[in-house]
């Protein structure tokens, strides 16, 4: 699924039991710690639950760790963040998923069939005595698709082509005489409106050739 992007890129952790009694118990001098320590000194006499579900941020283990710094130097037992913060959680933040056009997704799940089709009549076609020789495997029938492609192509290109010269010549002999870049912007104009809509038709057309599956092929398969 498409996914937003993250409103809030805030990294949360679920600190361990060790990192919580540390800062509960063993953390005295709390000037100048961010939010996420004091709210945590502040639950010391709070139910087991709440002090579970308490979490921490980065500037709080940032933090913590200039403490401990500072404590090592006259504490005869070395604490390190990396000892504390062992079997912590740490939460990223996730971006919300969009869900897809139901339009789109029906188009994909018909696609996927079809192509499921196609690889399924492909794979048992050589044991399918009735299917053995399909025209789809002939050369006539590969030049006939071929065929119908380039004629496709070629009536786009005279159209386009028709629509200059009506733009271009046929709209003069129509009115009178005209300027030569007023007649080319109108041949170019009458072009582009003959190539857009011919592109929507040509593209339906090679779509349908693409991806449907041969009715005729089916019915063998039925039988």
């Amino acid at each position: 699924m498409p996914l937003e992007s993250i409103v809030d890129p805030t990294v949360t952790i679920n600190p361990s039991k060790k990192l919580k009694d540390f800062i509960l118990y063993d953390v005295k001098d709390t000037d100048g710690a961010p939010d996420g320590i004091a709210s945590l000194r502040k639950l010391k006499k709070s139910k087991k639950e709440k002090i579970a579900s308490a979490t921490l941020k980065i500037e709080d283990l940032k933090w913590l760790n200039g403490y401990l710094k500072e404590h090592r130097k006259t504490a005869t037992q070395k604490i390190y963040l990396h000892e504390l913060f062992d079997d912590s959680d740490v939460i990223l933040p996730t971006p919300k998923e969009t869900p897809r056009n139901p339009e789109l997704e029906a188009r994909i799940r018909k696609l996927t069939a079809q192509q499921n089709a196609r690889e399924y009549q492909a794979m048992t076609k050589s044991i399918d005595s009735v299917r053995k020789f399909l025209p789809e495997d002939s050369i006539a029938y590969q030049m006939k698709e071929i065929n119908k492609q380039l004629i496709a192509v070629a009536q786009f290109v005279f159209s386009v082509i028709a629509g200059f010269a009506f733009g271009f010549i046929g709209v003069e002999l129509i009115i009178g005489d005209l300027d030569f870049g007023f007649r080319l912007l109108l041949g170019i104009i009458c072009a582009l409106i003959i190539a857009l809509a011919e592109i929507y038709f040509l593209a339906l057309k090679l779509n349908e050739n693409g991806f449907d599956v041969p009715s005729k092929s089916k019915k063998l398969h039925r039988d």
